[in-house]
């Protein structure tokens, strides 16, 4: 796969009070962008029901560059931007960008795949890990471990 991307209109619904796109649009339209990446992956809602599996995220750290207002087409691409080599742990980046190439907003993310029923990581299934592999690569993509989804710092500090 060369390259994924999406095609959006800015609606009414979407905007916040400074009459701009709010936040949690961004994150529903990149939602959006990421379900329909891992339906071409042979991951769509089905799948996922019968194998009892599912993604799960354990960051996402949005950037804004350029306010997006209603009525404008944007497009989001995605990006892998690393995984490991036993297919547990991933990341990828989604970027927003007007018809013009103004680029608009980065998500950087990183998630893994949870066996629903017993509710711990798991591989990705081998025949989509193959095609999530040749899937568009980010200018910085890396073969990752876990430790490098603790990159930022941040661990759990229980009471």
């Amino acid at each position: 796969m060369e390259k994924f991307e999406r095609k959006y209109f800015a609606s009414w619904t979407d905007l916040d009070p400074n009459w701009h796109v709010a936040n949690h649009a961004y994150i529903k339209y990149a939602t959006d962008t990421r379900v329909s990446f891992f339906s071409e992956l042979k991951l769509d809602k089905d799948k996922f029901n019968n194998l009892n599996i599912g993604p799960v995220l354990f960051y996402e750290h949005m950037h804004y560059y350029k306010e997006i207002m209603m009525g404008v087409e944007f497009s989001i691409n995605v990006e892998v931007d690393g995984y490991s080599e036993d297919g547990r742990f991933f990341t990828l980046f989604q970027n927003f960008y007007d018809m013009n190439g103004n680029h608009l907003a980065h998500l950087d993310l990183a998630f893994g795949i949870i066996d629903t029923k017993l509710r711990k990581l798991i591989s990705m299934p081998n025949e989509s890990f193959e095609i999530f592999k040749e899937g568009p690569k980010s200018k910085t993509f890396s073969i990752i471990t876990k430790e490098d989804l603790r990159k930022h710092g941040k661990f759990p500090e229980n009471k």
